[in-house]
Parts: C-alpha cells; structure tokens; sequence
C-alpha cells in the first residue's frame, strides 16, 4: 500500500513548483471588487430597483450586498450566476465589464448609469 505524500511524491511537488506546473494565489489576477459593485449598481438603477429588491432577486441580504457594492466582500460565483440568469447580463459583465451580449436596453441604461456615477 502506498502512502501519501511519500518520498516520490513530494519530489515530484518539489520539481513540479521549481518549473511553475503549481502556481501560488499570488499568481492569479485580482478581481476588482469595486468595478463589480459598480457594475452592480448600474444594473440595479437601471433596473429601476431598490437595493433589498435588487439583492433579494438573487438570494442576498441587503447588508452583504452594500458590503459587496463597497468592495468589502467578493461577489461569489453562485450569486453571480444568479443575477445574470435573472437578468438576462453575463458573469463577463458582472466580473470583467463586458457589455458586448447585454441586451440593448440594458446595455444602454448601463453606460449611462457607469457614466454619470448615479
């Protein structure tokens, strides 16, 4: 029977970081946690709605979302997957700012909004 980590494994861990195969955290890009609660917000007005409606329509407590809105808490996956499929926006406009495949009326109310700061 073989254990884990044996001598074999834990060389081959040791050779695999020495040539980048297992990249630290440190490595992957950041999130801007602001330009998604920016992003949000535009959504938000330019779905004319409250924040707690907002929130709500995707299974998020007010509180979280202003910490989400102010960059103190990250915007998780599930949640964002959520709202685009209630809303009809991608997770590329949530996370990167990609108003490409946003409808129209959407994509045009969402500038506006980004644009005035409102």
């Amino acid at each position: 029977m073989c254990q884990w980590p044996n001598k074999e494994s834990l060389e081959f861990i040791s050779i695999s970081r020495q040539l980048g195969g297992m990249k630290k955290k440190d490595n992957m890009p950041r999130i801007d946690m602001l330009g998604v609660g920016r992003r949000l917000e535009a959504l938000r007005y330019a779905l004319d709605l409250s924040r707690k409606d907002f929130a709500s329509s995707f299974g998020l407590d007010p509180s979280s979302y202003t910490k989400t809105v102010d960059g103190e808490k990250q915007l998780r996956s599930e949640a964002a997957y959520a709202i685009a499929e209630q809303w009809g926006v991608t997770m590329d406009y949530l996370f990167r700012g990609r108003l490409v495949e946003l409808p129209e009326h959407l994509r045009e109310s969402i500038l506006k909004n980004l644009n005035t700061g409102d």
